[in-house]
């Protein structure tokens, strides 16, 4: 895959807000749009299907990080221009779409709260 350029795809599919990030080419556009910068660690996570990343489409334009254990997210990180972090509160809605994504593939469905 890698000599491709592509990525293993994430569990679910994407949204017209949430877009998995597949390929370097797509890597790279959105650090161009969005200065998010992709360090040489999580090529091996995006290779192991360990991570995957999303381009949020919403405002603000943002990337989004989703580090996976085969049965959940563990971690969910959203990144606006400037490779800034969001706050809580700035990322609830893109939170939120990806919690809705995974309960709409059968993930996390025997939990109220994440």
């Amino acid at each position: 895959m890698k000599a491709k350029g592509t990525f293993p795809p994430p569990p679910v599919e994407g949204s017209e807000l949430l877009v998995p990030i597949t390929t370097w080419a797509e890597m790279f556009r959105e650090t161009e749009v969005t200065g998010v910068e992709f360090e040489e660690f999580w090529d091996k996570q995006v290779n192991d299907g360990v991570t995957y990343f999303f381009s949020w489409l919403g405002e603000p334009r943002s990337t989004v990080l989703v580090v996976w254990d085969d049965e959940r997210p563990t971690h969910i990180e959203c990144r606006k221009g400037g490779d800034l972090l969001f706050s809580a509160a700035e990322s609830d809605q893109i939170v939120a779409e990806v919690t809705y994504l995974f309960r709409k593939s059968g993930f996390w469905q025997n939990q109220v709260n994440h």
